[in-house]
C-alpha cells in the first residue's frame, strides 16, 4: 500500500489500459492480506484503495505549455494546485459512498476556482480551459496532454520510467499530421532541437521520457530493435550525444511473434539516463531468456549501434584498422540505381542499357534496355563505375562497369571521370571484392525479408571509408583478367577460389589485418549459411501455419533463476506491474495486444526482480516486475497478444 500511495503513477493514452493496470494492482494488494475470523473487522481485510488519481488517461508525448511558463511555477496557482492534490489524497483512501461523493464535488469546484486563477496568471483561455476539464475520476475521459506536477504533484520529474511506445512507423495514418507536429514541437521545447525526419513514434517517447526523468533517474523501454540499425535511428543515436545516454540494451534470440501474423518485429529491452556515458553495455539473451554473451561499445561512433552489436568481437580490430589507416576520398559516391516501374524495362531494343539481373564481376554488357527519357540525367553524369547487388543471395560480388550501363536497384559507387579505369578503379573494385568488405555487408545489411535474402543498402556501404589510393592496382589488374570472363560462384566456394585469395592476401596484407583472414572468410560463410538456413525455417513455419488455420499456440518463455532457466506458469490477461520507484509509463505502455503490423506487447520482460518477502516498506530505490497471470499470482515472463487470440511464447519448449 504504501508503494502505491507513494511510488506509482501511470499514464497512457488508452483507457482499458489504466483500467487494467489498476485491476493487476487491485489484485497485488488483495493477495498480500491475511483474512481472519473477524467479521466484525471485515475479516481482516483492509478496503482497496481508489487508484484513480494513481493512473490517468492522456497523451505523455504533449505537455501543457504556455509560452515559458508551466502548471505549478506561478505563486497565485500553487494553492489551488495543493488544494486539488490533498483532495485527490482524501479520495485514495476514501472507503464511503459519501465521502467519495465530497470529494468529487470539491474537485469540480477547485478546478473551476483553478480556470479563472491561470485566466490571471495569463494563461490563455484554451489552457486555462483545458486543465479545467480533465476530471481525473472520468476514467473514460482522456487528455490530450501530460503534467505530472499537476496530475500527481510530482515537479521534479521521476526516478525510473517504465515503457512499452507502441511500433507505429512514421509513415502510419494511426498519428495525425497534427500530432505529428505537436510532438516535434514539444522535443524542439524539451532540448532545443529537433527529431530527425522519419523518426518512428518511439523515438519521441525516448526523448520526452528522459526530459522527464530526474538527474540521477533511469528509463526502461521494450522496443522494436529497427532503430539501432536504421538511418533515422543513427541519426537519433547522434542526437543523443551530450543529452542522454544508452548504457544497457538486452537483445535476445527469442521471437515473440507469428512469423505471419504478428508484427515483424524483434524486441530489445534499453536502459537510458540524462548521464553521457561513453560506453553501451550490450547483452543478448538466448531463446529461453537465459544470458548468452555480454560486450561493451563505445556510444560515439562511426556505425550504427545494431551494427556494432552485430559485429564479431574479432572484426571490430579489421574496422578499426580499416578506419584508422583510410582516408575517405570525398570524389567517391555512393548511391541506388535507378529504380523504374518493371513496366519500363525490356530486354532488348533501343534505349540506355541496364543491368537488371545479371551478376558478374566485369560488366561489359547490360541485360536490359530502359528508355533514354528516364534515364537521361544518369546518363549525363550519374553512370556508376561500380556496382553491388543491393539484394544478396548466396553470391557475393562487386562488377566493374566496363561497360558504362545502369542498373535497376543496385548500390552504385561512382568516381569522377578521369578515374575511370585508372589504377585507383581497379583498387577500389578489388576491395569491394574482398571477404572483410563481403563480411561487412553481412554485419550492416537486414536479413528477415524471407527466403534469407540480405539487403545491402548503400546507406550502409557509405560507412565503409573509400578511397583510391589502396595501393593494390598492380596485382588487381591481374585478378581482374582472370575474373572479367566468369559469374561469382555461391560464398562457400568463392572463397575457395585461387582468384579470391589473391584478392584477401592484397587487401589483409595493406590493412595489416593478416591474422584475421580465416577468421573473416569463416564468418562470412557461416552467416550466409545462417540466413539461408532462418529463411528455410520461417518458410516452413509460415507452410505449417497455413496448414493449421489461426495461430492459438501457447509458448511458455524460461526463467533464469540462480544459474539456469526453469519455466514460468502462464495465464491469459498478464499485466506488468513495476515497483516500487515513482515511475511513469509511455503512451501505449501497459496497452492493447499487437493488431497487425502495429500494437503493443505488455508484461512481458524481466528487468529486475526483488523477493517478495522482503520488507519494503519505505523502500526508496530497486524494482521489480511481477509480471504475473490472474491465476498464478508469481514473477512471470514474457505475454504477448495478436487479435483476439493470445500468443505466448517459451522457445525452450515449443508450441503446446
Amino acid at each position: 500500500m504504501y508503494l502505491i500511495q507513494n511510488a506509482l503513477f501511470g499514464v497512457d493514452i488508452q483507457p482499458i489500459a489504466c483500467q487494467i493496470a489498476k485491476l493487476r494492482f487491485f489484485i497485488t494488494l488483495a493477495i498480500e492480506q491475511t483474512p481472519t475470523d473477524d467479521a466484525a473487522a471485515n475479516y481482516g481485510i483492509r478496503p482497496l484503495p481508489n487508484l484513480e488519481t494513481r493512473f490517468v488517461v492522456a497523451d505523455s508525448l504533449r505537455s501543457l505549455r504556455n509560452g515559458a511558463r508551466m502548471l505549478g511555477q506561478n505563486g497565485g496557482v500553487e494553492a489551488l494546485e495543493e488544494k486539488l492534490a490533498q483532495n485527490r489524497e482524501r479520495h485514495f483512501h476514501a472507503t464511503e459512498r459519501q465521502e467519495k461523493l465530497r470529494c468529487l464535488h470539491e474537485n469540480r469546484e477547485l478546478r473551476e476556482e483553478l480556470e479563472a486563477a491561470l485566466r490571471e496568471e495569463g494563461f490563455s483561455a484554451g489552457t486555462a480551459e483545458k486543465v479545467a476539464q480533465w476530471d481525473p475520476y472520468d476514467q473514460n475521459e482522456r487528455a490530450e496532454w501530460f503534467d505530472p506536477a499537476y496530475m500527481f504533484h510530482r515537479r521534479d520529474g521521476f526516478d525510473l520510467i517504465v515503457g512499452n511506445p507502441p511500433y507505429v512507423e512514421a509513415r502510419s495514418s494511426m498519428v495525425t499530421g497534427a500530432a505529428k507536429k505537436d510532438y516535434a514541437a514539444q522535443v524542439d521545447a524539451d532540448w532545443g532541437a529537433a527529431l530527425p525526419r522519419g523518426s518512428d513514434l518511439l523515438i519521441y517517447f525516448y526523448a520526452r521520457a528522459a526530459r522527464l526523468l530526474r538527474p540521477r533517474g533511469v528509463g526502461a523501454f521494450i522496443t522494436q530493435n529497427a532503430w539501432l540499425s536504421t538511418d533515422y535511428g543513427k541519426k537519433f543515436q547522434d542526437f543523443t550525444r551530450d543529452r542522454m545516454s544508452f548504457f544497457k540494451v538486452v537483445d535476445t534470440r527469442g521471437k515473440f511473434f507469428s512469423e505471419t501474423e504478428g508484427p515483424n518485429i524483434n524486441a530489445v529491452i534499453t536502459f537510458f539516463d540524462r548521464g553521457k556515458d561513453p560506453f553501451i553495455r550490450y547483452e543478448v539473451l538466448d531463446e529461453r531468456m537465459c544470458p548468452e554473451r555480454s560486450r561493451r561499445v563505445a556510444a560515439g561512433q562511426r556505425l550504427k549501434w545494431g551494427h556494432a552489436f552485430a559485429m564479431p568481437e574479432f572484426f571490430e580490430e579489421v574496422w578499426t584498422r580499416i578506419v584508422e589507416t583510410t582516408a575517405p576520398d570525398p570524389a567517391i559516391g555512393v548511391g541506388q540505381g535507378l529504380n523504374v516501374p518493371k513496366a519500363d524495362l525490356r530486354e532488348a531494343g533501343d534505349g540506355a542499357p541496364i543491368v537488371v539481373r545479371s551478376a558478374r564481376f566485369v560488366m561489359d554488357e547490360a541485360d536490359g534496355r530502359v528508355a533514354r527519357t528516364l534515364a537521361a540525367k544518369r546518363l549525363e553524369n550519374r553512370v556508376p563505375a561500380l556496382i553491388l547487388p543491393r539484394g544478396v543471395g548466396d553470391r557475393h560480388w562487386c562488377a566493374f562497369n566496363r561497360g558504362r550501363a545502369l542498373s535497376y536497384s543496385h548500390v552504385e559507387v561512382y568516381l569522377p571521370a578521369e578515374a575511370w579505369e585508372s589504377d585507383g578503379h581497379y583498387a577500389l573494385w578489388a576491395f569491394l571484392n574482398s571477404s572483410p568488405v563481403w563480411l561487412f555487408r553481412e554485419i550492416t545489411g537486414r536479413t528477415n525479408l524471407g527466403g534469407g535474402l540480405l539487403k545491402a543498402e548503400a546507406t550502409d556501404l557509405k560507412t565503409l571509408p573509400l578511397s583510391r589510393a589502396f595501393g593494390l592496382a598492380e596485382e588487381a589488374r591481374a585478378v581482374f583478367r582472370e575474373l572479367s570472363g566468369r559469374e561469382p560462384l555461391p560464398v562457400s566456394e568463392e572463397v575457395r577460389t585461387g582468384e579470391h585469395a589473391r584478392i584477401d592476401a592484397m587487401v589483409e596484407a595493406h590493412f595489416g589485418i593478416a591474422g584475421h583472414g580465416e577468421a573473416i572468410r569463416k564468418a562470412l560463410v557461416e552467416r550466409v549459411a545462417a540466413r539461408h538456413g532462418a529463411g528455410e525455417r520461417r518458410r516452413r513455419c509460415a507452410e505449417g501455419e497455413r496448414r493449421r488455420g489461426p495461430s492459438d499456440a501457447v509458448f511458455r518463455p524460461g526463467r533464469f533463476r540462480g544459474g539456469r532457466c526453469d519455466r514460468a506458469r502462464q495465464s491469459r490477461g498478464a499485466v506488468g506491474v513495476l515497483w516500487p520507484i515513482t515511475c511513469a509509463t509511455g503512451r501505449s505502455g501497459g496497452g492493447a495486444g499487437a493488431n497487425g503490423r502495429t500494437g503493443t506487447v505488455r508484461a512481458r520482460a524481466v528487468i529486475g526482480r526483488l523477493d517478495r518477502r522482503r520488507n519494503l516498506a519505505g523502500a526508496e530505490s530497486g524494482f521489480v516486475d511481477t509480471s504475473v497471470g490472474i491465476d498464478d499470482l508469481r514473477p512471470g515472463a514474457i505475454h504477448a497478444e495478436s487479435g483476439a487470440a493470445p500468443v505466448r511464447f517459451c522457445p525452450a519448449v515449443g508450441p503446446e
